[in-house]
């Protein structure tokens, strides 16, 4: 009997934490190098959605199938990582609301369908190997 080839929940960690360190990273330069955060509140829904296509893509990859429930679940778990770090680190240790309830929004449709196109890539992809290599 042949074990189905899954992601574990540290596959998800760390696509949840490939997802937000584009943006994070951005906000840390920022920070420190003084450019205008208008620039940067234009920006992160930019980077928060490539680091979802990116971490999408490369938590499906350890699927043998099912790639888009996967998408979906490292998309959720990228916000859920997003919500826990912001809300629960920052807003806290500042004492005062980083974000607004539509801007968590906004970045979970950005982390939901920016992670749903990385594992439809992903399964684009390799169904596309698999297809050369039967032809083969």
């Amino acid at each position: 009997m042949a074990t189905e080839k899954k992601p574990e929940l540290k596959d998800y960690f760390a696509g949840a934490a490939l997802a937000n360190s584009l943006a994070w990273l951005t906000l840390a330069v920022t920070a420190v190098s003084g450019i205008d955060p208008l620039t940067l509140a234009w920006i992160s829904p930019f980077l928060y959605a490539l680091g979802a296509v990116i971490a999408g893509y490369l938590v499906c990859r350890k699927a043998a199938q099912n790639q888009l429930k996967v998408g979906l679940k490292a998309g959720l778990g990228a916000f859920i990582f997003h919500v826990y770090v912001f809300v629960g680190v920052f807003e806290l240790l500042w004492g005062t609301r980083v974000l607004s309830l539509d801007d968590h929004l906004l970045i979970f449709a950005v982390f939901i369908i920016g992670a749903l196109f990385g594992s439809f890539l992903c399964k684009q992809f390799s169904s596309r190997n698999t297809s050369t290599k039967s032809v083969s």
